[in-house]
Protein backbone atom coordinates (compact mmCIF):
# COMPACT_ATOMS: atom_id res chain seq x y z
CA UNK A 1 0.00 0.00 0.00
CA UNK A 2 1.81 3.15 -0.93
CA UNK A 3 2.36 5.56 1.98
CA UNK A 4 -0.29 8.62 1.18
CA UNK A 5 -3.10 5.94 1.07
CA UNK A 6 -2.09 4.48 4.64
CA UNK A 7 -1.81 8.22 5.93
CA UNK A 8 -5.63 8.22 4.58
CA UNK A 9 -6.93 4.88 6.12
CA UNK A 10 -5.33 6.10 9.31
CA UNK A 11 -6.69 9.36 9.08
CA UNK A 12 -10.00 7.92 8.87
CA UNK A 13 -10.05 5.63 11.46
CA UNK A 14 -9.37 8.49 13.85
CA UNK A 15 -11.82 10.36 12.98
CA UNK A 16 -14.40 7.48 12.71
CA UNK A 17 -13.84 5.97 16.43
CA UNK A 18 -14.13 9.20 18.13
CA UNK A 19 -17.71 9.62 16.62
CA UNK A 20 -18.43 6.34 17.49
CA UNK A 21 -17.76 6.88 20.68
CA UNK A 22 -19.82 10.21 21.17
CA UNK A 23 -22.47 7.91 19.48
CA UNK A 24 -22.55 5.47 22.31
CA UNK A 25 -22.36 8.16 25.14
CA UNK A 26 -25.50 9.24 23.76
CA UNK A 27 -27.40 6.07 23.50
CA UNK A 28 -26.30 5.07 27.26
CA UNK A 29 -26.58 8.61 28.16
CA UNK A 30 -30.56 7.70 26.38
CA UNK A 31 -31.06 5.23 28.40
CA UNK A 32 -30.44 6.62 32.24
CA UNK A 33 -33.17 9.53 30.76
CA UNK A 34 -35.43 7.02 29.63
CA UNK A 35 -35.14 5.20 32.99
CA UNK A 36 -36.04 8.55 35.00
CA UNK A 37 -38.82 10.05 32.06
CA UNK A 38 -40.55 6.43 33.28
CA UNK A 39 -39.99 7.25 37.34
CA UNK A 40 -41.49 10.84 36.69
CA UNK A 41 -44.25 9.73 34.75
CA UNK A 42 -44.83 6.38 36.47
CA UNK A 43 -43.98 4.22 33.43
CA UNK A 44 -43.27 1.04 34.64
CA UNK A 45 -43.00 -0.81 31.31
CA UNK A 46 -40.58 2.19 30.01
CA UNK A 47 -38.61 1.70 33.10
CA UNK A 48 -38.12 -1.93 32.96
CA UNK A 49 -37.50 -1.71 29.67
CA UNK A 50 -34.03 -0.12 30.68
CA UNK A 51 -33.26 -2.69 32.89
CA UNK A 52 -31.46 -5.75 31.79
CA UNK A 53 -33.13 -8.69 33.14
CA UNK A 54 -29.90 -9.16 36.10
CA UNK A 55 -29.78 -5.70 37.07
CA UNK A 56 -29.02 -4.59 40.74
CA UNK A 57 -29.87 -1.67 42.63
CA UNK A 58 -27.84 -0.67 45.88
CA UNK A 59 -28.96 2.67 48.37
CA UNK A 60 -25.93 3.80 50.28
CA UNK A 61 -27.65 6.43 52.96
CA UNK A 62 -26.41 7.21 56.42
CA UNK A 63 -27.76 3.78 58.06
CA UNK A 64 -25.36 2.00 55.33
CA UNK A 65 -25.97 -0.22 52.19
CA UNK A 66 -29.21 -1.15 50.78
CA UNK A 67 -29.97 -3.69 48.04
CA UNK A 68 -33.20 -3.23 46.56
CA UNK A 69 -34.69 -5.92 43.82
CA UNK A 70 -35.28 -3.75 40.87
CA UNK A 71 -38.95 -4.97 39.89
CA UNK A 72 -39.86 -4.05 43.55
CA UNK A 73 -38.30 -0.39 43.14
CA UNK A 74 -40.37 -0.43 39.98
CA UNK A 75 -43.63 -1.60 41.25
CA UNK A 76 -43.16 0.78 44.14
CA UNK A 77 -42.60 4.00 41.65
CA UNK A 78 -45.62 2.39 39.50
CA UNK A 79 -47.95 2.62 43.34
CA UNK A 80 -46.62 6.17 44.13
CA UNK A 81 -49.42 8.46 44.70
CA UNK A 82 -49.80 12.35 45.10
CA UNK A 83 -46.98 14.22 43.15
CA UNK A 84 -44.17 12.36 41.24
CA UNK A 85 -41.11 11.93 41.76
CA UNK A 86 -38.33 13.64 39.12
CA UNK A 87 -34.98 12.89 39.61
CA UNK A 88 -32.56 15.46 37.86
CA UNK A 89 -29.19 14.64 36.79
CA UNK A 90 -26.32 17.22 36.63
CA UNK A 91 -23.13 16.93 34.37
CA UNK A 92 -22.77 13.15 33.48
CA UNK A 93 -19.79 11.44 33.29
CA UNK A 94 -19.68 8.56 30.81
CA UNK A 95 -17.18 6.20 29.83
CA UNK A 96 -17.44 3.81 27.31
CA UNK A 97 -15.36 0.43 26.51
CA UNK A 98 -16.86 -1.62 23.43
CA UNK A 99 -20.14 -3.62 25.82
CA UNK A 100 -19.74 -2.15 28.85
CA UNK A 101 -20.37 1.65 29.87
CA UNK A 102 -20.68 3.63 33.33
CA UNK A 103 -22.61 7.00 33.96
CA UNK A 104 -21.32 8.96 37.19
CA UNK A 105 -23.49 12.14 38.37
CA UNK A 106 -24.87 13.90 41.11
CA UNK A 107 -28.69 13.78 41.22
CA UNK A 108 -31.45 15.90 42.77
CA UNK A 109 -34.66 13.98 43.96
CA UNK A 110 -37.62 15.96 43.92
CA UNK A 111 -40.99 15.78 44.90
CA UNK A 112 -43.47 18.52 43.45
CA UNK A 113 -41.76 21.68 44.37
CA UNK A 114 -39.59 19.99 47.58
CA UNK A 115 -36.25 18.23 47.21
CA UNK A 116 -36.47 15.10 48.58
CA UNK A 117 -32.76 14.48 49.01
CA UNK A 118 -29.74 14.33 46.44
CA UNK A 119 -26.01 12.59 45.97
CA UNK A 120 -24.41 10.57 43.61
CA UNK A 121 -25.71 7.72 40.84
CA UNK A 122 -23.34 5.61 39.74
CA UNK A 123 -24.65 3.40 36.56
CA UNK A 124 -22.76 0.34 35.14
CA UNK A 125 -24.72 -0.45 31.50
CA UNK A 126 -24.08 -3.51 29.30
CA UNK A 127 -25.10 -3.37 25.90
CA UNK A 128 -26.48 -6.47 24.57
CA UNK A 129 -28.54 -7.83 21.54
CA UNK A 130 -31.61 -5.20 22.59
CA UNK A 131 -29.15 -2.10 22.89
CA UNK A 132 -27.55 -0.51 26.02
CA UNK A 133 -28.93 -1.67 29.32
CA UNK A 134 -28.58 -0.85 33.40
CA UNK A 135 -27.12 -3.83 34.50
CA UNK A 136 -26.48 -1.88 38.37
CA UNK A 137 -27.06 1.26 39.80
CA UNK A 138 -25.41 2.81 43.36
CA UNK A 139 -26.27 5.98 44.64
CA UNK A 140 -25.67 8.10 47.83
CA UNK A 141 -28.75 9.67 49.63
CA UNK A 142 -28.06 12.84 51.24
CA UNK A 143 -30.42 15.42 53.11
CA UNK A 144 -30.36 18.34 53.60
CA UNK A 145 -29.38 19.38 49.89
CA UNK A 146 -29.07 22.95 48.35
CA UNK A 147 -30.54 22.91 45.06
CA UNK A 148 -28.41 23.42 41.74
CA UNK A 149 -30.77 24.10 39.22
Amino acid sequence: MPRPALWLLLLACAVARPAHAQSDQQAVLAVVKRLFDGMRTRDTALMRAQMDPTARLIGIDSTGAHALEPGRWIGAVGRMTGEGADERTFEPEVRVDGNIATVWTYYELWRGSTLSHCGIDAFFLVKTMGGWKVSQVADTRRSPCQPRR
